[in-house]
């Protein structure tokens, strides 16, 4: 509605000011059903939030240190038609990068690294944009260090479609850290050297 417009132009400025490279994310995650701009909350849907992408985009379009991500959470929650990654893809021309967010949350949910990002990571090869996990961790386990090794060391490999990686270091609602115990720390130092 352009209640916020007055902070998104602000903000741009301050973007291009900046005179550096960013990388903005709005509304990332919005096929999950957490935050209260996802697509199944208030009244929102992928229509309204390919809307306001492509309305926040316009702001920035002088910020050329500025690219646009695109985030959705690599499974759709729920997961139901009108709530997946493709319905809410805002257009070629508002997007500079696309990526996902995954977790192996562990426990009884244990997921490999292809079981996490396979199926997300094909719907955003057919965007030909540049791709990016822009967060992603496993939980703490005893598996945690030979997940990392996996990840980093194989499976990213594998992907030449990935052209960078953000590991979510965070003690969350899971241990994500990646010093969650040393053996995940030795496995992550070594897979990134």
């Amino acid at each position: 509605r352009g209640d916020w417009d007055n902070y998104f132009r602000s903000f741009a400025a301050s973007a291009k000011s900046y005179n550096a490279p960013v990388i903005l994310i709005p509304f990332s995650e919005m096929n999950g059903d957490w935050f209260s701009v996802s697509g199944t909350k208030n009244g929102n849907s992928a229509a309204k939030h390919n809307a306001a992408y492509r309305h926040v985009r316009e702001f920035f379009r002088t910020a050329t240190n500025v690219q646009f991500g695109w985030a959705p959470n690599n499974g759709s929650v729920p997961d139901v038609a009108g709530n997946q990654i493709a319905d809410y893809y805002p257009g070629d021309a508002y997007v500079d990068i696309v990526g996902v967010d995954g977790f192996n949350f562990g426990g009884t949910q244990w997921e490999t690294f292809s079981q996490v990002f396979d199926k997300a990571l094909l719907q955003l090869s057919t965007y030909k944009k540049p791709v990016y996990l822009f967060s992603f961790a496993s939980q703490a386990d005893t598996r945690k260090a030979a997940w990392i090794r996996d990840a980093i060391s194989v499976q990213i490999p594998k992907h030449t479609e990935i052209k960078g990686w953000i590991w979510f270091n965070e003690q969350k609602e899971r241990n994500w850290l990646v010093w969650s115990d040393q053996t995940a720390l030795d496995a992550f130092k070594a897979a990134i050297k």
